[in-house]
């Protein structure tokens, strides 16, 4: 991303990794499109990355609404006046149970964000993309690399995003717009602390931690996250699209 002040547009911000990516990409100059339902704490943030100086600009969003996206990415024209990249970082866990148990509508309110809501947002950015030859990063998962009991419709919404990543990174390849996706792995936030809570509850037992699983002997820091999106949307060749990359401490090697 050539120009000297980058505008991005960062789904999910006020969450753990959200807010580490928001904090990593304003630190290297970006401006910023701060979405988010939770407002009182992504207007916070935005204050926190020196709004005054239009360095932030934080955006009330329900992205499982057409119309709130279309406003929420007028209102990032209006403010900056380009869009050179997005991080599609919004997401759920849902509900943590067998198949059997699912309630379908649950699935489907998982879908809607984990994937639905990438869709809204790029359809509507896309246009501005092309014109600034920006950058796509969208926010999958390790579960979407392989799969894991008891938590079907997550997995399989991170699946999704995966193909969406592939998918759309042969239709903009010819305006040189790359696509990549990032799959965290294990990383320290509140969403692995209630995966671990009710899968803890299911099996009966008094704690579940997947620590004894990753080579590397800890949970991931969400600041490790921002730091491979900033380079996907910073410093990577061009010529790096419709990739996974995984930042789990060796855990699918």
């Amino acid at each position: 991303m050539s120009t000297a002040e980058p505008i991005v547009i960062v789904t999910g911000a006020a969450g753990h990794i959200g807010q580490a990516i928001a904090r990593e990409l304003s630190r290297r100059g970006v401006r910023l499109a701060l979405v988010d339902q939770k407002l009182d704490e992504t207007s916070a943030l935005a204050a926190e990355l020196d709004a005054t100086n239009q360095g932030a600009l934080a955006v009330h969003t329900d992205i499982t609404s057409d119309q709130d996206v279309c406003s929420m990415v007028d209102q990032t024209i209006e403010h900056f006046g380009a869009i050179h990249g997005v991080v599609n970082n919004a997401g759920i866990e849902g509900p943590v149970m067998s198949l059997e148990d699912l309630d379908l509508a649950e699935v489907q309110r998982v879908f809607d964000i984990n994937l639905f809501s990438i869709m809204r947002v790029l359809r509507e950015s896309l246009p501005h993309l092309k014109e600034s030859s920006g950058r796509i990063v969208n926010i999958a998962s390790g579960a979407g690399l392989r799969g894991a009991s008891q938590m079907v419709a997550y997995n399989s919404s991170k699946h999704a995003v995966v193909g969406l990543t592939r998918s759309l990174a042969l239709e903009t390849a010819e305006f040189g717009i790359p696509v990549n996706a990032v799959c965290p792995g294990t990383i320290e936030s509140p969403m692995m602390g209630r995966i671990e809570t009710e899968l803890s509850r299911r099996a009966g037992v008094a704690n579940t931690s997947f620590i004894p699983q990753i080579p590397m002997g800890r949970y991931g820091y969400p600041e490790e996250v921002a730091s491979l999106v900033a380079y996907l949307l910073l410093d990577a060749p061009v010529y790096i699209s419709g990739t996974t990359l995984v930042v789990d401490g060796a855990l699918y090697a």
